[in-house]
């Protein structure tokens, strides 16, 4: 629910709002009272409720003086006057500094304050729709942009001027999902106090900006220091350094992730280090990938180990770890001529150790599709390549610039290679493998002929019937009744 505050200097007034308006319904809730402006701004800067909704007149600070302090104070806090019919003065002060809306006391009803409960509500839900989206942009850069350019990275407007955030908080959670609730149930918060927070995920780690009152910052530093997840947590953030700060605490946070440490730990400012966004060499890069075309396990094992090393030892962030191996992922697929497995549970590994033992098994795995799907027709590795490919997709179009692609040649020297070393051309080898796979299907399946013909890459069933015949010596149709009875 939303939070309220009420503002108004007489005790009465305060009590028969507070009981007789529909609160609940509207999904708000009144969480104190206060008899001026002063005692209001000391709870709104310790508390941060949704809404105040205040008398205009009171003393030792009036309405519109509160509102212009919480506005300076950029506490980003919803404002509803209370008026009588001379304080149209005040009012129009008011609206310009932003209030959401006035309500006459003499006038005031439950409906009378539904509407003014359901316009306020209305432009809460937009601006934490805004503040959300430009907060997930702004992470979609920190996350992408290498490490030379986020320095230059400044926070949205909209997150400073509405969002304010104070603390930053990462969470290395891995692939348990997280979210607000898990997050409140870390011994960091008070399940009832009011903070505002957006969480942005991705690979297994939580960035979380946090607005919270100064009470719960104090007693975040103080909290036990305990946690199944890792958990770092900022020092209060300056809006223009907020990616400078982020970056060092990937940073950090990539120290705990190569040494397997779990629990709540507190940054400190640091220089981030140069090389942590340093790009795997290809000289390590090339070998593992010729290890796997080699089908040599132990080059494949070795190299692997080699990698492995190295980002450790440099302490390479973990951000750039999980992106080398989802492009290692997307590599090694290609070449064993497989579709990637979407479970990537190493991207979001706990620690360096399991991620590089998840890793391995994935490569493991393509290695036995690679070896099973493997071609040896010829004495060359790459003509072989080409019809390994041509066997997983025969059904599909193989334009001459595809498969000169897969082997690396030019198209015209893989054609007259490809005859050399199968003693066919290519369209005849194609046609070869998908005359043979339609002799499979007619005689396990019960598919109709037009059927296997499209199934196969034939465009159409009398194309079809025509290069079998020419192939098998007999139609489809024949050939299927024939060895049907043997």
């Amino acid at each position: 629910m939303w939070t309220v505050l009420l503002v108004e200097d007489e005790a009465f007034v305060r009590r028969s709002i507070r009981k007789g308006m529909p609160w609940e319904e509207n999904g708000f809730k009144v969480i104190e009272e206060c008899g001026n402006g002063q005692e209001a701004l000391e709870f709104i800067r310790k508390k941060q409720p949704d809404l105040v909704i205040c008398d205009i007149m009171m003393p030792v600070m009036n309405g519109v003086e509160l509102l212009v302090q919480v506005r300076r104070e950029n506490l980003g806090t919803a404002f509803i006057m209370l008026t009588v019919m001379n304080d149209f003065k005040f009012i129009q002060q008011a609206m310009e500094l932003g209030a959401s809306g006035y309500v006459l006391k003499l006038y005031l009803t439950p409906e009378k304050m539904t509407e003014a409960l359901t316009k306020v509500k209305r432009e809460l839900e937009r601006n934490l729709r805004l503040i959300s989206q430009e907060i997930d942009d702004y992470c979609e850069i920190l996350y992408n942009e290498p490490n030379d350019q986020v320095r230059t990275i400044e926070s949205p407007a909209f997150i400073r001027d509405s969002f304010n955030p104070d603390l930053l908080i990462l969470v290395l959670h891995g692939q348990t999902n997280f979210d607000k609730p898990d997050l409140l149930q870390l011994p960091l918060f008070d399940t009832e106090m009011n903070a505002r927070m957006h969480l942005f995920t991705r690979m297994g780690m939580t960035t979380v900006f946090c607005c919270v009152p100064e009470e719960t910052k104090i007693r975040i530093r103080n909290t036990e220091q305990s946690s199944d997840f890792v958990v770092l947590i900022s020092e209060r953030l300056s809006d223009e350094h907020i990616h400078t700060v982020w970056k060092t605490m990937v940073s950090r946070l990539s120290e705990l992730w190569y040494a397997g440490r779990s629990g709540i730990f507190f940054h400190q400012p640091k220089t981030l280090k140069s090389n942590v966004y340093s790009n795997l060499p290809w000289s390590l890069e090339k070998n593992l990938i010729q290890a796997f075309e080699q089908m040599n396990q132990g080059l494949l094992d070795l190299s692997w180990q080699e990698i492995w090393l190295w980002m450790r030892d440099i302490e390479l962030s973990l951000l750039r770890v999980k992106e080398i191996m989802l492009r290692l992922d997307r590599k090694f697929a290609e070449l064993a001529f497989t579709t990637i497995d979407s479970s990537n549970a190493f991207v979001e590994a706990l620690s360096h150790r399991e991620a590089g033992t998840l890793f391995k098994q994935r490569i493991d795995i393509y290695m036995a599709q690679w070896k099973a799907t493997n071609y040896e027709v010829t004495d060359h590795a790459e003509i072989n390549k080409v019809i390994a490919y041509m066997n997983q997709h025969f059904e599909e179009e193989m334009p001459l610039s595809l498969l000169a692609g897969i082997a690396t040649m030019d198209d015209k020297y893989l054609s007259v290679l490809f005859k050399k070393k199968t003693g066919k051309t290519i369209t005849e080898y194609i046609m070869g493998l998908r005359i043979e796979k339609a002799c499979h299907l007619l005689l396990h399946t019960d598919q109709p002929v037009a059927q296997i013909g499209a199934n196969v890459g034939f465009a159409n069933e009398n194309y079809f019937a025509r290069i079998f015949r020419r192939e098998v010596g007999m139609p489809p149709s024949i050939f299927r009744q024939q060895n049907a009875k043997l």
